[in-house]
């Protein structure tokens, strides 16, 4: 799962020394004693600070061009109550006292979903699959006037609603005027291109478009508590990407690397998705997928691509077209 992908933008880690001039309020008392920078995240940069007493916090730190932040910010403020994640404790995007903006979050304890999946009991799996699908429920049931992009105060920017024209110019965006094909390759390119106009009219029934997506909502950004019997989902992280529109962005996105004739994780986590109030369209799982291929063909957009992240992406482009007969059967038992 974006094994071995590469990091879209340096890591930074400052030095405990510029740590503690920075004067975070939350920090005064404390005394740092070390800073270790966290797996996962390819863009941002996760460290976590420990203090004499034990106490860990994290900081999170945003490239320099990132603006994410506010936004981000607000949505957690927004989540606090309802679901799983971080509490935001101080917040930075001044650049004044460090050159990036930055977030101190609380620590959460857990380890990442993506490892539990890899070592976890199936039981075990299957029980927080369900879990998983009741919390990204909730996530969807929070709604917007419109469909599209956030503003730092969370007020719809840019309107986007979706529909196999406006699939088609994201797909041509990224593959024709962008970047994609350069990566990809021609013939790669073209096959792609071919596979998305002939499937774009699934997307003209597409529901509803205007719910919380985290754009991003996969197990590597949930954290599952193992320290008592009963594990339990403790955190969904990263919101940088959050956006209003369809939630199935946010299922396609989860269910990305999921084998669909033999997954021990999508009946739980979709049956509890739709008992905890998520709506399914008729053909859910094949929209959901034409989805993600916006974001895979976005990844591909970009002026550096790695080799890992660009082997993936190929990969997982080509299992869906060969797979897409078989999301019918699928679906068809969920609606």
């Amino acid at each position: 799962m974006k094994a071995g992908w590469e990091r879209s933008t340096p890591l930074i880690v400052p030095s405990l020394e510029t740590i503690r001039q920075l004067s975070i309020p939350i920090l005064n008392d404390r005394e740092l004693t070390d800073i270790t920078p966290l797996n996962g995240g390819l863009s941002n940069s996760n460290l976590k600070i420990t203090t004499d007493s034990g106490e860990r916090f994290v900081l999170r730190i945003y490239s320099k061009d990132n603006t994410s932040i506010e936004m981000e910010r607000n949505i957690l403020n927004m989540l606090e109550d309802r679901i799983h994640v971080p509490k935001v404790l101080y917040s930075d995007s001044s650049c004044a006292k460090l050159q990036y903006p930055f977030l101190v979050l609380s620590w959460m304890e857990g380890v990442r979903f993506s490892d539990f999946m890899q070592n976890g009991q199936k039981q075990e799996i299957v029980s927080l699959a369900g879990e998983v699908g009741e919390t990204l429920a909730k996530i969807h049931q929070i709604h917007f006037p419109d469909g599209g992009f956030f503003d730092a105060s969370l007020n719809i920017d840019e309107t986007v609603k979706l529909d196999r024209s406006s699939f088609l110019e994201f797909i041509e965006g990224s593959l024709v005027a962008g970047h994609g094909c350069k990566h990809l390759g021609k013939k790669t390119c073209e096959e792609i291109l071919t596979f998305a106009r002939e499937h774009a009219s699934v997307l003209d029934w597409l529901g509803e478009q205007d719910c919380l997506v985290h754009s991003d909502f996969n197990p590597l950004n949930i954290l599952v508590d193992t320290r008592e019997k009963g594990y339990t989902i403790s955190a969904v992280l990263d919101w940088e990407y959050a956006f209003s529109g369809s939630p199935l962005f946010d299922i396609g996105n989860m269910l990305r690397y999921e084998s669909v004739e033999d997954s021990d994780f999508i009946p739980p986590f979709i049956s509890a998705y739709q008992k905890k109030g998520g709506i399914l369209p008729k053909k859910w799982l094949q929209q959901a997928k034409l989805l993600d291929l916006i974001a895979l063909c976005e990844l591909t957009n970009k002026e550096v691509c790695g080799k890992a992240k660009l082997k993936d992406i190929k990969r997982l482009i080509l299992k869906m077209t060969v797979d897409w007969e078989k999301y019918e059967a699928v679906q068809a038992s969920y609606v």
